[in-house]
């Protein structure tokens, strides 16, 4: 059942994140549509306001595909509305951990004040994403450190154990994770494309690169899942 626990909770967790595109498309004025919770082969779909809201087959995944006709549409957008739309998701996960930590704050045997229960889990967060960002350059140095979600579920289950603090602490520090993980400036993550954004608006001629890059990010992206995934899978079977 811990394990059960942890694949629905990154399930929660990219739900969280892409509700956030979401919700910042439409109140950034941007047309929606397409909300998907899955990749993959569509199971269940419902139009609602004019948006197509999905459940796909593939859980681990998602998006929030905009209305519009292909990429010089998008590059047209003004700047700050697709800058918005890309932060979005990340903030959500953050603002999720927050609310993780302060969970826990809560839980936490002390005497408890106002200024505590607003300002410690705000610190415990900022720390989580301090830690995070110190580790990103030794991830390139050592490769095994890279988990997949093979690893992610199975050293999650462990961690928890049954626990519901040690729950909402993975829930904290995974939230952050995909935070950080999406800011990196690697297209098609959403830091990415502020930095491709950027740069296409700072210069016109460099639009015939957004495609090309995004798919090269894309190849990048699947060669690291799939590495990730081997290793993982070669640690549970030795």
């Amino acid at each position: 059942m811990t394990y059960l626990a942890v694949v629905a909770l990154l399930g929660a967790l990219i739900f969280i994140h892409e509700l956030g595109h979401f919700l910042a498309a439409k109140a950034a004025g941007l047309p929606v549509a397409r909300f998907s919770l899955g990749l993959g082969p569509v199971l269940w779909s419902r139009v609602v306001g004019g948006t197509r809201l999905c459940l796909s087959a593939v859980p681990f995944g998602g998006y929030v595909l905009l209305k519009l006709a292909g990429e010089r549409d998008y590059l047209t957008l003004p700047l700050w509305r697709r800058i918005v739309f890309c932060l979005a998701g990340p903030a959500a996960n953050l603002a999720f951990a927050v609310g993780c930590y302060g969970l826990l704050y809560a839980l936490t045997p002390v005497e408890h004040s106002l200024v505590g229960c607003l300002a410690q889990p705000l610190a415990w967060t900022a720390d989580t994403v301090q830690a995070m960002l110190a580790a990103i350059p030794k991830l390139f140095g050592h490769g095994g450190q890279v988990s997949s979600l093979v690893g992610i579920v199975a050293e999650g289950g462990r961690f928890v154990g049954g626990s519901l603090p040690r729950l909402v602490l993975l829930a904290a520090y995974l939230s952050v994770s995909l935070a950080v993980f999406n800011l990196l400036p690697l297209p098609p993550l959403d830091g990415g494309k502020i930095v491709c954004d950027s740069l296409v608006a700072w210069r016109a001629g460099l639009a015939r690169y957004y495609v090309p890059s995004t798919a090269c990010g894309w190849l990048l992206l699947i060669g690291l899942v799939a590495y990730a995934t081997v290793q993982d899978v070669w640690k549970a079977l030795a």
